[in-house]
């Protein structure tokens, strides 16, 4: 799988170069260089879509777990997580992995795995709407989405691979489960043992808690919205003033395009890819989508560090604590 990632990241940064090469490089750099100290506003407006996130996040645990966690923590945790998925080749499931970690063994580890699959479910299921709402909205504006047939036609072959290597991954794993066994009683559970009761949880949850489960999907929905006013305020910053209802529909096309390719590391070469698409059909210039794209990596990246930075940090402190107790960590 990492492998697969690896070729992702190279073609991406290919399909960046063959960008940059395309671009006008003048105009980008003149773009990005009115944004100034607008960037403070477009890295800290960030913080809000963070906890849309979280609580989307703390509504996927069950109320009495919920309440033992304080919501700074998740927050932390969620921030963190996220630096993980977007900095490491893992097809977004290091920084879940990550969260499950950094939650703590005083929480069983069926518990903490169900909430984070559950928070994936809910954010997916709200990308979906994103996503269905952003095409509706522009083959009713008319828009002409010709541009990005070529994207469209590289992500189904990407989301194609990723499933086909996913059932091979499955039908593998069925015929080693095949293979007998000696029992062992000593033997402690496998991490893919416990994961074999996060299904029942994960269909308890929704049974028992629909509300929450509908409002963990709505804090996810409001997170991708909330992108919407980053939007806006890039363009403004780039020096191109567009309404709200553009940004919108510029977010929700982003949100689209960004869930086809979500295994691509970093978003490497696909985010400039995408916005310059994105961009073009809604009559902009070109450069103009690449400028905006440049301008929210940046960003995205800085955060990504900073959480990247969270986790090492946590697991640094962990392994200090351990030591100071003569335990292994």
């Amino acid at each position: 799988m990492k492998k697969f990632e690896i070729a992702l990241l190279c073609a991406g940064m290919t399909m960046l170069g063959v960008l940059l090469h395309k671009m006008d490089f003048a105009m980008v750099c003149g773009s990005i260089s009115m944004v100034g100290a607008g960037f403070l506003l477009i890295f800290f407006q960030e913080i809000v879509a963070f906890v849309f996130n979280s609580l989307g996040w703390q509504y996927s645990f069950s109320r009495q777990t919920a309440a033992k966690i304080p919501f700074r923590d998740i927050l932390k945790i969620r921030v963190a997580g996220d630096g993980v998925n977007y900095l490491t080749p893992s097809a977004t499931l290091a920084g879940e992995w990550s969260r499950t970690i950094m939650l703590g063994s005083e929480h069983p580890l069926a518990e903490r795995l169900s909430s984070v699959a559950l928070a994936k479910i809910t954010q997916a299921l709200a990308m979906v709407l994103s996503s269905i709402a952003g095409l509706a909205w522009a083959f009713a504006r008319g828009v002409n989405l010709d541009g990005m047939g070529g994207l469209l036609k590289g992500g189904g072959w990407l989301l194609g691979g990723i499933i086909g290597l996913i059932v091979l991954m499955e039908v593998r794993g069925a015929l080693i489960k095949k293979q007998p066994e000696k029992a062992d009683k000593n033997k402690k559970l496998s991490v893919w043992q416990h994961l074999k009761s996060v299904d029942r949880e994960i269909m308890l949850f929704v049974r028992e808690c629909p509300g929450r489960f509908a409002l963990s999907t709505l804090f996810f929905l409001l997170a991708y919205l909330w992108g919407a006013f980053e939007a806006y305020w890039i363009c403004r910053f780039l020096g191109h003033t567009v309404t709200v209802e553009t940004a919108v529909l510029i977010e929700l096309l982003s949100i689209f395009m960004d869930g086809i390719f979500f295994a691509v590391p970093g978003k490497a070469g696909t985010q400039e890819a995408t916005k310059t698409a994105i961009f073009a059909a809604l009559g902009f210039n070109p450069s103009f989508g690449f400028s905006f794209a440049i301008i929210r990596h940046m960003r995205e990246i800085l955060w990504a560090v900073i959480g990247f930075y969270m986790y090492y940090h946590h697991q640094n402190s962990k392994k200090a604590t351990a030591a100071e107790a003569n335990v292994p960590a």
